[in-house]
């Protein structure tokens, strides 16, 4: 049966469709890849056209977003990535209640932990994931204190770390040329993912009857 991941949180702009769209570019470029669809919710976004290393499909409403898991979890090699609204009472609902990984993104800096941890509190399956950290050691460590006031059990112990040239990513021409620049990254952060949440990346691997 398919497993979903859902990156969400109750606020913009903290990377949850670049992260989405990298998990998913990852689960391809393993070397026995998952086939992976992003579904996304966001009603501000378009969706992404061109050949990428997993199918991008729309769930930008309710109605949608329910037929599309209805359809997609009846496939049994498939990884799920749902890149969820900011905020949506009415997608927020499905997305914590169907999501086998829930992962909270938030970004380096005093707020972005109050706001994650109000996340945390209101999500109970929900995990933090510290995202775009930085590369620079002084300015890492003194990121890497941030990390304390996060439970342990709640966070993933890595970060994922700041990524300059994914400027563009969305594009389908730029896609085509980060795709393998990017593949060793994005598959260190799928792993990650599906191992915190107890999901089998080799039990995934195969062949998906998608056709999209």
């Amino acid at each position: 049966m398919a497993k979903i991941v859902a990156v969400a949180g109750t606020k913009g702009g903290t990377g949850k469709s670049t992260l989405s769209h990298l998990i998913a570019h990852g689960a391809g470029s393993l070397p026995r890849p998952i086939p992976a669809v992003v579904v996304t919710t966001d009603e501000d976004d378009d969706l992404l056209v061109g050949d990428r290393r997993y199918v991008v499909v729309d769930g930008r409403t309710p109605d949608l977003l329910a037929a599309q898991l209805e359809e997609l979890l009846l496939v049994e090699h498939l990884l799920i990535i749902i890149d969820g609204a900011a905020g949506r009472a009415d997608l927020d609902e499905i997305v914590s209640r169907l999501a086998d990984v829930l992962v909270v993104p938030f970004g380096p800096a005093d707020h972005e932990v109050t706001r994650v941890n109000k996340n945390l509190a209101a999500v109970p399956k929900g995990i933090a994931l510290p995202n775009r950290w930085p590369a620079h050691q002084a300015t890492r460590a003194r990121a890497n204190k941030l990390l304390d006031r996060i439970p342990k059990g709640r966070r993933f112990e890595f970060p994922f770390p700041a990524i300059p040239k994914l400027d563009g990513w969305f594009s389908a021409a730029r896609y085509a040329e980060l795709a393998y620049d990017v593949a060793s990254p994005a598959r260190g952060l799928v792993t990650e993912v599906l191992a915190r949440g107890g999901i089998d990346l080799h039990a995934l691997a195969g062949s998906s009857s998608l056709k999209r």
